[in-house]
C-alpha cells in the first residue's frame, strides 16, 4: 500500500513538474491608453513582470505578441512630502491582466492595492513593483490560471496554425511558418504533430537557404580567387546547417578555399556541426525556434494599444 501512494505521489509530482516546465509564448506590455510612466520605471517593471513568469514555470521566447502580461496602475493616493530629501508617496492599485490581444479576451486577472515611496516618481513605481511576490499565492494562481487558458486555447486551434504554417511554407515564407508553428507550446496536445511538420518546414528552410549561400560563396570565390575573397566565401560557408543538402558541396570548397588561400592568412572559418552529446531532433527544434524568433524581432508591431516590451 505504501509502494502504491509512493508512486501515486512520484506520478503527480512528475505531471506537476511537466505542466510547470511548459514554454508558453507571453510578452509583456503595456497599455498606451493607460497612466504614462517613466521610461527607467517601465524596464524595471517588465524586468519584475518576466520574473513573475518565468519563476511560474512561463517563459516564451517568440516575441509573439498574441498573449501578453498587461500591468495597470491606478493612483488612489498620490502626493509629494517636502524634503530634503523630496519624497513621492503613493498609494496605487496594481492590477495585472493576461490577455489573448488577437480575439480581446481577458484570461487572467491579478489586482493588489501596495503603498510606495520613492526619491522620485520611478523610484516610487519601482517600490511598488518591488511588493508583488512571484511565489504569493495569489500570483500563482493568476499566472496558472493564464496558462490554462492558453494551453486549451492551443489544444483547440493547434491544427489550424499547423495548416497556416504548411500555406506559408508552400508560398516560401518558411521562417514566418516556424514563427507561428513554433508558437504551440510542448504542454499542448498537438505538440508532437508541430513539432513534425515544424521540422519539415525547417529542412525546407535550411535546403533553399544553403542552396543560396553556397551559390554566392562560389560567386565570390571565382571572381576574387584572393585572401580577402576567400574569407567572405568562407564566411557564408559557415553559415550553412549541419543538415542542408548543401552542407557536403560547402563543405568541400570550403577546404577548396582554405587549401588554396594564403598560407600567412589567419584562417577561423569552420563548418557548423551539431552537438553528439546533445539529441539531433532536440538541437534542430531549437534551431527551428531560433528562425522563428529572428523572424518576430524583425516584425512591426500589430497591435496598436500596446507597447511590447523586448
Amino acid at each position: 500500500m505504501k509502494r502504491l501512494l509512493l508512486f501515486i505521489l512520484l506520478l503527480c509530482t512528475s505531471t506537476f513538474m511537466m505542466a510547470q516546465e511548459c514554454d508558453l509564448p507571453i510578452s509583456v506590455a503595456f497599455s498606451t491608453e493607460s497612466e504614462q510612466i517613466p521610461q527607467a520605471a517601465q524596464r524595471a517593471i517588465a524586468n519584475k513582470l518576466k520574473q513573475i513568469l518565468t519563476q511560474n514555470g512561463v517563459s516564451g521566447v517568440l516575441e509573439y505578441e498574441q498573449f501578453a502580461l498587461v500591468p495597470k496602475f491606478e493612483f488612489l493616493d498620490k502626493h509629494i512630502v517636502a524634503g530634503p530629501p523630496v519624497k513621492h508617496v503613493y498609494n496605487l492599485s496594481i492590477t495585472l491582466e493576461i490577455r489573448d490581444t488577437q480575439e480581446s479576451t481577458l484570461f487572467s486577472t491579478y489586482t493588489t492595492e501596495v503603498n510606495a515611496v520613492g526619491e522620485n516618481e520611478t523610484k516610487a513605481y519601482m517600490a511598488a513593483i518591488r511588493q508583488i511576490g512571484p511565489q504569493s499565492q495569489q500570483i500563482k494562481a493568476f499566472i496558472s490560471r493564464g496558462r490554462s487558458k492558453i494551453t486549451a486555447y492551443y489544444d483547440k486551434n493547434y491544427q489550424r496554425i499547423i495548416q497556416k504554417a504548411r500555406l506559408l511554407s508552400k508560398m516560401n515564407n518558411n521562417e514566418e511558418a516556424l514563427y507561428h508553428i513554433m508558437s504551440i507550446p510542448e504542454c499542448c496536445t498537438g505538440y508532437a504533430t508541430a513539432m513534425d511538420e515544424a521540422l519539415s518546414i525547417f529542412q525546407t528552410h535550411i535546403d533553399r537557404e544553403g542552396e543560396g549561400l553556397l551559390m554566392k560563396a562560389r560567386a565570390i570565390w571565382a571572381a576574387g580567387n584572393n585572401d580577402e575573397a576567400a574569407a567572405e566565401a568562407a564566411y557564408l560557408l559557415t553559415q550553412i546547417d549541419p543538415s542542408s543538402k548543401a552542407y557536403k558541396q560547402a563543405s568541400a570548397l570550403l577546404g577548396e578555399i582554405k587549401e588554396k588561400s594564403s598560407k600567412n592568412a589567419p584562417w577561423n572559418f569552420e563548418m557548423q556541426v551539431y552537438n553528439d552529446a546533445v539529441s539531433l531532433q532536440k538541437q534542430r527544434i531549437e534551431a527551428a525556434k531560433a528562425v522563428g524568433v529572428a523572424f518576430g524581432k524583425g516584425q512591426q508591431r500589430q497591435t496598436t494599444n500596446l507597447m511590447f516590451v523586448r
